[in-house]
């Protein structure tokens, strides 16, 4: 039986670019588990959040902590799996993230999603806004100096740019994945548009 390569998809770009989107397509079309940042704090402050909240005035500064918390854990779990599927609104210019993305073995492919940044900016005060956002998520509105920080892909592997102004067909983007490895397989035929 051959043995499976390792295979790192990340998907990447600023918070309301579609990222979540789009990697939960994927996953369900390769069948990689997908481990994102977000779930990951949701959980975290579902399970911690009032005793931490206890100790922690702001709900800013929980929100961050959480989210550091919810790094780490992603860069933890992440060499466990044999094919994994990384989403995080990662910041390409922290030499620090830089060096958990160089760490990675295996082959990589990065998935840059964006949008124009006042696209990015009334996506997430619209998703702020709702019912459906969870408490884990503090911050109503996104500056154009912190959309700064993704306005790039790491670059440390090839790079499938994204254009997420507009609807994108995940079918069109695992085809572009396939170009790069083509061994690759669909578990599931049926796409959703993003």
């Amino acid at each position: 039986m051959q043995e499976t390569q390792r295979s790192v998809l990340l998907i990447s770009g600023a918070p309301a670019s579609g990222k979540s989107t789009l990697a939960r397509s994927l996953a369900e079309s390769f069948g990689f588990p997908l481990i994102s940042k977000d779930t990951i704090k949701e959980s975290l402050f579902d399970s911690l959040g009032s005793r931490l909240g206890a100790q922690i005035e702001s709900p800013d500064e929980l929100s961050r902590l959480l989210s550091r918390a919810a790094m780490e854990m992603l860069w933890s779990l992440a060499p466990s799996c044999p094919r994994v599927i990384l989403e995080a609104n990662f910041r390409p210019k922290s030499e620090y993230e830089r060096g958990r993305v160089s760490a990675l073995q295996g082959r990589k492919l990065e998935i840059y999603c964006h949008c124009t940044p006042a696209e990015a900016a009334r996506r997430f005060r619209e998703r702020a806004a709702t019912v459906r956002q969870h408490p884990a998520h503090s911050m109503k509105t996104m500056s154009a100096t912190l959309l700064e920080e993704f306005d790039r892909p790491f670059g440390l592997c090839p790079v499938i740019d994204v254009d997420t102004e507009h609807p994108v067909d995940p079918a069109e983007v695992a085809m572009r994945i396939r170009r790069y490895w083509p061994d690759l397989n669909d578990y599931a035929c049926q796409f959703r548009s993003v």
